[in-house]
């Protein structure tokens, strides 16, 4: 189903009866990301995935899509839908997008478990890293974005998991160069969320991976974990949903309970 916004077309899926559940996917992710946990989520719960902008079947509306400009799409959404309040879950971006969402909508947020994501804005380094890729973007992209992606997962990973990997790189090479750009800028610009994460009154929640080389998750465990609701290690790197799928599906279900 698709909404317009801003002169740009927003598409959602909406599946389930209960109380909604809102699914944020990542950077190059799009909505089938969640399609593992479906068939368990919507048993109890409304579930509403949203292609963010410039990915999956959304569109663009810039070369800089902020968490901000993200989050109001989102609520754009919702709005839709007659949706008072919702809980939310981010994978990596989308994390970051549900930390926009809760600030600017705290009264439609009654829950937010960051999936491998964090409140942090990025580092020097992050940011350094995020200009080189957008200039790359523009002559090598498709090499950039398998290159990316494949180097999210350790050697066994790769193996024991190529079908699904591969499968998620041919979602990722759907998501065109601008929406790459604008996501990596507007990443690379996001304000800190720290302060607020930790002293939110919804309910708060952080499910990592312990080998996840974007995300210190032992730093994490010592900076949050007293400070959260809900705090979960996963034996995983980035992107738990498809090394530890079943670990992350009752990690998920277990935050929302």
């Amino acid at each position: 189903m698709n909404i317009n916004y801003k002169d740009a077309s927003i598409f959602y899926t909406d599946q389930g009866s209960g109380f909604p559940v809102i699914l944020l996917h990542g950077f190059l992710e799009n909505h089938s990301m969640w399609s593992p946990f479906l068939k368990q989520l919507t048993l109890s719960y409304r579930v509403i995935c949203i292609d963010l902008l410039g990915h999956g079947n959304t569109e663009c509306i810039g070369y800089v899509h902020s968490m901000e400009d993200m989050a109001e799409a989102v609520n754009a959404v919702i709005s839709h839908l007659d949706i008072n309040t919702a809980q939310l879950i981010g994978h990596s971006m989308g994390g970051y997008v549900g930390l926009a969402f809760a600030k600017a909508h705290p009264q439609k947020t009654t829950a937010l478990c960051l999936l491998n994501s964090t409140p942090e804005q990025d580092s020097k380094e992050r940011k350094e890293l995020r200009k080189r890729a957008i200039v790359m973007a523009k002559t090598q992209y498709n090499q950039l974005v398998r290159m990316s992606f494949v180097n999210l997962f350790d050697k066994i990973t790769k193996e024991q998991h190529s079908l699904e990997i591969k499968k998620a790189i041919r979602e990722a090479l759907k998501t065109p160069i601008q929406g790459f750009i604008a996501a990596h800028s507007g990443m690379s610009n996001r304000d800190d969320f720290v302060a607020f994460f930790k002293t939110s009154t919804f309910k708060t929640g952080m499910v990592l991976g312990k080998n996840d080389w974007i995300i210190n998750a032992e730093k994490h465990l010592v900076d949050y974990e007293s400070h959260v609701d809900f705090f979960k290690l996963i034996d995983s790197g980035h992107m738990s949903h498809i090394s530890k799928k079943n670990d992350t599906n009752n990690a998920l279900l277990h935050f929302l309970s």
